[in-house]
């Protein structure tokens, strides 16, 4: 639905300094909890129901009080407007095959590092029942889907719009890979950032964003899932699977090889989606509301202490990689 130029002054959007402070008090608020929490060895339904609680918490408190605070029109400023069918199938389309063509540059990017020492793999509980993976699908795949997408989505992009629509995607996009903290994630999560940020943008409505997140999640735990099945069915060896950091050169070349084949071909048909979700959209992009501003100092500056203070912490983890290698 489009609004004519006078309903559309009268919404009220995040500012971009709302957009740098939410982002900066999410920021403190993950390192208070990961500092809090760091002592405790959460296992099973106690691991699952701490990280309910704690994303919930961090990631959507802020945002969602910021929002009523500011007398915002929630609906309409997150587009928590409906998906169309063919939205909903294409865009679960991309995040399919866009995760088979994002695979080979993982390896490629872990290559690298490992070059310079052992890279941090990120780190998934063990999914060992039917239970256990019902658990991680909602805490794991669909809870930061629907959060995180409100949070980035819904509302940082919003803020971000004043200066563009391309430099809020960008923006955006940029920031969700940062607030992962993982060196050996940026580029992927990266490019799945700046994707999100383009189909919300795109469709106007932040349910292609939060359908794409949940595959893209979901695939990891059910991997995960069907690993230690395996493991247990077939086991390879007494340790089972062996680790991505146990993999010799000579082996992570040749699932380089292979993964880069695999995807290429993952990738036409991600191109394919894409096209088509381009394609069933075209006429439902918002205009405008006002012309691009450029951005004012007080405006930038929680950002970029966020931006410095997350460099830090990866110039660290380099660091650690580093000294394990020495």
């Amino acid at each position: 639905m489009h609004l004519d130029k006078e309903e559309q002054k009268t919404i009220k959007h995040p500012t971009p300094l709302a957009a740098g402070l939410l982002y900066l008090i999410v920021l403190v608020l993950m390192l208070l909890t990961s500092f809090l929490l760091g002592g405790y060895k959460l296992k099973g339904n106690s691991y699952y129901a701490v990280m309910l609680v704690v994303q919930l918490a961090v990631t959507l408190v802020p945002p969602l009080v910021y929002m009523l605070y500011a007398n915002i029109d929630i609906k309409r400023s997150a587009r928590l407007n409906r998906i169309s069918i063919p939205e909903l199938f294409l865009t679960a389309g991309m995040a399919v095959f866009g995760y088979g063509a994002i695979i080979p540059i993982n390896l490629i990017w872990y290559y690298f590092l490992s070059r310079f020492g052992t890279p941090r793999t990120p780190e998934m509980p063990p999914i060992e029942t039917p239970a256990q993976y019902l658990m991680a699908l909602i805490v794991i795949a669909l809870v930061p889907a629907l959060i995180e997408e409100f949070l980035f989505r819904g509302t940082i992009m919003r803020g971000y719009e004043k200066y563009s629509r391309r430099t809020s995607v960008l923006l955006t996009g940029l920031l969700f890979s940062l607030l992962h903290l993982q060196v050996m994630s940026l580029p992927s999560i990266l490019l799945m950032g700046i994707l999100l940020s383009y189909i919300v943008n795109r469709s106007n409505t932040i349910f292609t964003g939060v359908v794409y997140h949940f595959v893209n999640n979901a695939i990891a735990v059910t991997i995960a899932f069907l690993t230690g099945i395996l493991n247990k069915l077939l086991p390879i060896t007494q340790a089972g699977v062996p680790d991505i950091n146990d993999i010799t050169q000579q082996d992570m070349i040749a699932a380089i090889i292979v993964w880069l084949f695999l995807g290429a071909v993952s990738f036409v048909l991600f191109s394919g989606c894409l096209a088509g979700f381009y394609f069933v959209t075209k006429d439902k992009q918002e205009k405008a509301e006002a012309a691009a501003k450029r951005p004012r100092a007080a405006e930038v500056i929680p950002v970029l202490v966020s931006v410095v203070i997350i460099a830090a912490l990866l110039v660290l983890e380099i660091f650690a990689m580093a000294g394990s290698a020495a």
